[in-house]
């Protein structure tokens, strides 16, 4: 059979061979990533995995237990790169609270609007029952490290008087909930076309008034969402 890519070099097998080792892990991802968007979970492999990463299926067990633990990455690194992006409490504290909220809203949510994101936490809500070690792994993982992170932010605000809340571990469970709550609907039933036709400048805004309502301090002036 004549090779249907001729001007392509074979892959070669083996360990990537550049970079470091955070980077080598972060190229395996990316291929098990793009073969669960194109296969879907069932019928991904790690033998399908290592093809794509032009790597041996030795260099992927090295790195990962089971194909469980690749989706549980890419899922992580979500979460992760956006928190490395807006859990910076040096930019968070030079903004007024209003708009330090809708940074967070804005750029939490912003992988999951997008199409390969939506698909990928769609997988993940499908296999939670089969894979209940993985579901765990993200509450206790990426999305205790978000909520953590928000939560000191959210200390800080309370300590300067900024912010009347008891519980502030409990306040940023519950507004990250807010946030999410319309597009996780439309995560889990919906489609791609449902979540872009989302008006979530709205949503957020009406998210951070009442958040606000509750939690500013009775004499503190109200502050405006639109800031």
């Amino acid at each position: 059979m004549d090779d249907p890519n001729p001007d392509l070099p074979p892959a070669k097998l083996g360990r990537p061979r550049r970079g470091t080792e955070s980077a080598r892990a972060d190229t395996l991802i990316s291929a098990a990533t793009r073969v669960f968007l194109r296969e879907g979970y069932e019928s991904a492999s790690i033998d399908k995995v290592a093809t794509e990463a032009g790597v041996s299926t030795r260099t992927i067990y090295e790195r990962f237990k089971n194909k469980a633990d690749l989706l549980g990455a890419a899922i992580a690194r979500l979460i992760e790169r956006d928190m490395t992006t807006v859990i910076s409490p040096a930019e968070l504290e030079r903004l007024p609270l209003a708009a330090a909220l809708r940074l967070i809203g804005q750029t939490l949510t912003g992988r999951a609007r997008n199409p390969d994101s939506a698909a990928l936490i769609r997988i993940l809500a499908k296999e939670a029952q089969r894979f209940p070690e993985l579901a765990a792994k993200m509450r206790g993982g990426a999305k205790l490290r978000v909520d953590t992170a928000i939560a000191t932010f959210f200390r800080t605000q309370v300590s300067r008087g900024n912010l009347a809340l008891p519980n502030p571990d409990r306040a940023a469970v519950l507004f990250l909930q807010m946030v999410f709550a319309e597009m996780q609907e439309c995560l889990l039933f919906g489609s791609a076309d449902e979540i872009a036709a989302l008006d979530f400048d709205a949503h957020l805004s009406a998210v951070i008034e009442l958040f606000l309502r509750g939690a500013l301090p009775r004499a503190h002036p109200k502050e405006s969402s639109a800031e």
